[in-house]
């Protein structure tokens, strides 16, 4: 079987946060409270991007990005919360050539991510509530960079980590007028050297999405609510030993619907699909299909 060692495509997503339970939001934890969520994301992608044109892939090339998500966060005070996350991934890469199909794949911990949220305004308006947050936060470089297969070491984005030390800050905002709920969250991820002198893109993040509470029960009662979602993530590109890495980096924008369910008070459930409006990239890379996000989450 013949060794696949080209990749393409951007990140799947700014950082292990999307992946965890309020996290990009405005708000925090109540004091002493804790908050352990457990999510699943998989993002797929396949044909080719030429700048912002669509082509065919004589490889037919797909990719499938999958983590697990494990996450713990705690109300130090009333305005700071501490968080750990912790991700699972598995990543492959598969194409159908002249030469017979082949397939490329990792999996293992990836980079595991601290960070504290502080709740620097919360202003008293009667009916809503109205939250204002910063994020700052460490990615960790728990997660391997140095996975072969086939005795080749596969390429930095299909690795379970990226072997750097990789520091981010963010600030949002949430409101809460009656039964609707808008959050706006911006996110900048700087991404330092790995140990193989390479050095991935670094990240920006925007959400901006509106939700409404169809259904809503007097307290301890249940809630679902739907959420429309908008984001926006650029990627610049990466380096090699100095060296710009043709086929890095991009921007795309995503149209989402995520769906939140909170039977009582400790329990939450969230499902959401996003799916790319619009994407523009540096050289040639794979075209992201869909992205898929479920979590659970327990409440102390």
């Amino acid at each position: 079987m013949r060794t696949l060692i080209l990749s393409l495509g951007l990140a799947s997503s700014a950082a292990a946060q999307e992946g965890a339970l309020d996290v990009l939001d405005g708000e925090t934890l109540y004091e002493e409270g804790w908050l352990f969520s457990l999510g699943y994301e998989q993002v797929r992608k396949s044909g080719l991007l030429d700048g912002r044109d669509h082509r065919s892939d004589p490889l037919d090339r797909v990719q499938l990005d999958q983590a697990a998500v494990l996450s713990a966060h705690y109300g130090l005070r009333y305005d700071l919360q501490l968080s750990a996350i912790l991700p699972y991934v598995a990543r492959s890469l598969e194409l159908d050539d002249p030469a017979g199909p082949d397939r490329s794949s990792a999996e293992g911990l990836g980079d595991m991510t601290l960070a504290a949220k502080w709740r620097w305004w919360r202003p008293a308006i009667e009916g809503t509530a109205f939250n204002f947050a910063v994020l700052g936060g460490l990615d960790l470089p728990t997660g391997s960079d140095s996975e072969r297969d086939h005795g080749v070491r596969l390429p930095a984005n299909l690795q379970p980590g990226s072997g750097s030390w990789d520091p981010f800050f963010g600030t949002g905002l949430t409101y809460e007028p009656g039964r609707w709920r808008l959050n706006g969250f911006g996110f900048y991820k700087h991404n330092g050297e790995g140990g193989h002198d390479y050095k991935q893109g670094d990240q920006v993040f925007v959400e901006l999405a509106a939700g409404n509470r169809f259904w809503l029960e007097p307290y301890p009662g249940p809630f679902m609510r739907a959420d429309l979602l908008l984001r926006y993530r650029h990627e610049y590109r990466d380096y090699e030993d100095g060296d710009i890495v043709h086929d890095t980096g991009g921007d795309q924008v995503t149209l989402g619907l995520n769906w939140a369910f909170r039977p009582q008070p400790i329990l939450d459930f969230q499902v959401s699909v996003e799916i790319p409006v619009y994407e523009r990239v540096q050289g040639v890379q794979l075209s992201e299909d869909y992205s898929f996000f479920l979590a659970f989450g327990y409440r102390l």
